[in-house]
C-alpha cells in the first residue's frame, strides 16, 4: 500500500500554471506602467534659435523671421500656427503662417512638422507698418494643436 508522504501538496501542473499565470500578470503590469510613462511623456518643447526679427515687406506689410527647433519628444505640426506680437500700444498683432524661408523636408505652407530634435526657419507675415512696433516686443506662438511659446523679437 502506497501513503502519500507530502500531505496538502499540490500536483506539478498546477505549480507550473501558477508561476506561468505570474509572470503573466506581471508582464502585463509592466506593460501598463511602461505605456502611461510613455503617453505622458511625450510633450513638445519649442526653443526659438538666434533672434526672431520683424522687416518691412512692402507698404503695409511686416515678416517675422524666427527659427524654431523642437527640443521635446512628440512632433510639432507649425503649419496653421499663428504669432500674436504686441504692438506699441500693447494690442495684439496677429502673424500668419507663410512657411519656410528656405526648402525644408517636411515643411510647406501646407504642413510643417518638427520631429524631435530638428529645426526650421520660418516666417510669418502680418497687414501693419514697421514703426508700429517696438524693438524688443513680446511675442506668443499658437499653434493648432494648442501649445503656446512666448519670445522677444527685434527690428533691424
Amino acid at each position: 500500500m502506497r501513503t502519500n508522504s507530502r500531505k496538502g501538496a499540490m500536483p506539478p501542473i498546477v505549480t507550473v500554471i501558477i508561476i506561468v499565470a505570474s509572470v503573466v500578470a506581471a508582464g502585463l503590469a509592466a506593460y501598463f506602467i511602461y505605456a502611461t510613462t510613455a503617453r505622458g511623456v511625450r510633450q513638445v518643447s519649442l526653443t526659438v534659435i538666434g533672434q526672431p526679427t520683424l522687416y518691412a515687406a512692402g507698404t503695409n506689410s511686416v515678416e517675422l523671421r524666427v527659427t524654431f527647433k523642437n527640443d521635446g519628444t512628440a512632433d510639432v505640426d507649425l503649419a496653421g500656427s499663428v504669432i500674436a506680437v504686441q504692438n506699441k500700444t500693447k494690442a495684439a498683432v496677429t502673424f500668419n503662417f507663410g512657411g519656410p524661408t528656405i526648402t525644408t523636408t517636411g515643411c510647406t505652407t501646407g504642413s510643417c512638422k518638427l520631429a524631435p530634435g530638428d529645426s526650421v526657419a520660418v516666417k510669418y507675415t502680418a497687414t501693419a507698418t514697421l514703426d508700429q512696433f517696438p524693438d524688443g516686443a513680446l511675442a506668443t506662438l499658437q499653434t493648432k494643436d494648442g501649445y503656446q511659446t512666448s519670445f522677444a523679437v527685434a527690428k533691424p
